[in-house]
């Protein structure tokens, strides 16, 4: 999958860069030579991937949580009185739909940007395409978290990345309550099998980690990441 290293790792920061660099982009169109149809290209497929982020994702996440709930209600439930299928909200997308591949097209535009007579840094770093640089060794430790089916229930997979470090220690909170230490893992994937607070309902769980090195953790936390957990 095609990355860059200005554009940020999480969707809620990708968001903000992405709003950021469709502004932008208007205001320094003409000093790059962009080609009309192309910008307008462009701020389409920005304004839908931000919709598809920000809009679309998280309401077809909250209906797949709900919609497990009252399964499991319906099969399993005990309650004296009929209770609604659940209603979801109606999502209009911005029109019109673009082709797939707006984060390959906008990284081929950024490139071709760089090369034009005239960008300059000054205009790079107000669009937000100026990579940072990166230490071999990143501040806080990078993973990735999963689900996967388990003997019983959902259980969760962390992969995770090192470096020189001994080891990361693992935190997660459930259901938006308090952050909890759960593990120091040396070795991937770990696995979070633990039981749901009820076991009939689907759960949030949110993770973060930092480095463990010789009995102790250290260093700042990594950015949360969630996932859905189901029975």
């Amino acid at each position: 999958m095609l990355t860059q290293s200005y554009f940020p790792n999480t969707e809620g920061d990708r968001v903000v860069w992405l709003t950021n660099f469709d502004t932008k982009i208007q205001i320094h169109a003409t000093a790059l030579a962009l080609n009309p149809a192309e910008l307008a290209t462009t701020l389409t497929d920005i304004d839908f991937y931000v919709w598809v982020l920000q809009t679309w994702y998280p309401s077809i996440q909250q209906s797949a949580l709900e919609s497990t709930a009252y399964k499991l209600l319906i099969g399993y439930g005990t309650e004296s009185h009929v209770i609604a299928v659940p209603s979801h909200a109606a999502i209009t997308s911005p029109a019109p739909t673009p082709l797939p591949g707006v984060l390959t097209r906008l990284f081929n535009l950024i490139a071709r940007i760089k090369i034009g007579t005239g960008y300059t840094e000054s205009i790079g770093l107000d669009l937000g395409i100026v990579g940072s640089v990166v230490s071999s060794t990143p501040q806080t430790p990078e993973y990735t978290v999963t689900t996967e089916r388990g003997p019983e229930i959902e259980q969760v997979s962390i992969s995770f990345i090192k470096y020189r470090h001994d080891g990361v220690s693992i935190y997660s909170r459930r259901n938006q309550g308090d952050w909890e230490f759960l593990a120091v893992a040396m070795v991937k994937p770990w696995l979070d099998n633990r039981a749901l607070v009820d076991p009939l309902l689907p759960e949030v769980r949110e993770y973060r980690l930092r480095y463990w090195d010789k009995g102790d953790a250290n260093g700042e936390y990594s950015a949360v990441q969630r996932v859905n957990v189901g029975p």
